[in-house]
């Protein structure tokens, strides 16, 4: 019977048997798709950008520069496309003094210093002013609202720069469709009131199932509305394989070079499969620090199982439940286990003060149930973690794999997702 590997995190493999009369599909991300030349790529995308003229040109000896990066939690290799972004601001005669790299955290807890190092490299890290702050220290000036009512309150740092260039990464996303583009802006350097607006809509104007892997969506048009009013003048965004190897790298204007983007996004991450597997295994990799990450690959696999089957989910968690986001903890405490409406209901009434927060338990409520059972492998939640999300503790996938036979059937079918982070299975037609 075949033997399959799946990764807890980089470096951390566990393996499964599954009988070839069971196994439905393996959705692996197409392999072979990697750019033979990375920092060619990088400075063709700067010279020869989507709907913007090339980096370069646009760039005067008199303007402050602010370089928007994302955090960790992210895999945008920033590292690599920095350098060849710094070279052209510096041909252009702008002084070191004049950029600042500014951290989107959204409302991730601020970067450790190896961190910084790692994502930005040690010589931006020793020469250059890099801002890497919780998200409600900052200074926000309030510019009105969309057209949807959520208000616009931009961190005064990022409005005060000349340039605006933003650095990220293109992924499957449960509340912006697709990762990348405007997101860096909204929700990465606004105030939490514009935030919560933006995490609230999200939540509860359209199913978290039609807005995966869409590029067209209500949050999606708010980030977009809010990146035009600021003025972002440049993206730079990576597409990358299960590798973290960069298969294309898109930049320009961050509505069209970002659809650009998702073109080959799609034909990377997006896997067809028959038909819906009875038993979906899932690894949550590379969204495996802790659960307020791991809502991703949960939510896409539903995508992969059908209703009233079993999901087996694999999550390394070294940062447990929300470690990664602490500023959410009480709210991801009080509200995993909630039923939907019961949550639109606290809001309502102002009990809810963290709305920002609400989005993890929110977008649990609305797939847990589609599974009749989730049995959850981790190496450092606990029994009491696993619980607080409705799953089952399993001590490792077999076992796991052989209870969900007990419950769906000896003949039951199972799909396999081994980067279900950034993996979207759909039914070919």
């Amino acid at each position: 019977m075949p033997t399959f590997s799946l990764p807890f995190r980089p470096g951390l493999n566990t393996q499964v048997v599954i009988d070839e009369r069971n196994l439905l599909y393996y959705a692996a991300q197409c392999e072979g798709l990697a750019s033979p030349d990375p920092l060619g790529a990088v400075e063709d995308a700067l010279d020869q950008p989507v709907g913007t003229p090339p980096l370069a040109d646009i760039l005067r000896r008199d303007q402050s520069i602010v370089i928007i990066v994302d955090d960790v939690t992210r895999p945008t290799p920033a590292a690599l496309l920095i350098p060849a972004i710094l070279e052209r601001i510096a041909h252009a005669g702008i002084q070191d003094d004049a950029i600042t790299f500014f951290m989107a955290l959204g409302t991730h807890r601020p970067m450790t210093e190896a961190e910084l190092c790692a994502k930005l490299g040690a010589d931006v890290l020793g020469r250059y002013r890099i801002v890497n702050r919780e998200y409600r220290d900052g200074d926000f000036v309030s510019m009105g609202a969309t057209a949807s009512g959520t208000p616009i309150e931009m961190d005064r740092e990022i409005l005060s720069a000349d340039m605006k260039i933003a650095i990220g990464n293109v992924v499957p996303h449960i509340a912006a469709g697709w990762g990348g583009g405007a997101k860096i802006v909204l929700p990465g350097v606004c105030s939490q009131a514009t935030t919560d607006g933006m995490h609230l809509m999200a939540c509860t104007l359209q199913s978290v199932l039609q807005v995966v892997g869409q590029r067209d969506n209500r949050a999606r048009a708010e980030m977009d509305a809010v990146a035009e009013r600021i003025g972002l003048d440049f993206i730079v965004n990576t597409v990358l394989n299960d590798e973290g190897q960069i298969v294309g790298v898109f930049a320009g204007h961050f509505v069209q070079a970002h659809r650009a983007a998702i073109e080959l996004a799609e034909q990377v991450m997006v896997v067809p499969i028959p038909a819906l597997a009875d038993i979906v295994i899932v690894s949550a990799t590379p969204c495996h620090v802790d659960y307020w990450q791991a809502i991703k690959p949960y939510t896409f696999a539903q995508l992969g199982v059908r209703e009233g089957g079993v999901i087996v989910f694999l999550l390394d968690g070294e940062e447990r439940l929300y470690g990664d986001a602490p500023a959410h903890a009480e709210v991801m405490e009080r509200y995993l286990l909630s039923p939907f409406e019961d949550q639109v209901c606290a809001v309502d009434r102002g009990d809810v003060q963290d709305i920002a927060g609400m989005n993890v338990p929110m977008h649990h409520a609305m797939v847990r149930q589609r599974a009749q059972r989730t049995l959850c492998v981790s190496n450092h939640l606990t029994s009491e973690d696993i619980a607080k999300l409705g799953f089952e503790y399993a001590p490792d996938v077999q076992t796991a794999l052989e209870h969900a036979y007990r419950l769906m059937g000896s003949d039951a079918t199972v799909g396999v997702i081994p980067y279900g982070g950034e993996t979207l299975v759909r039914v070919a037609e």
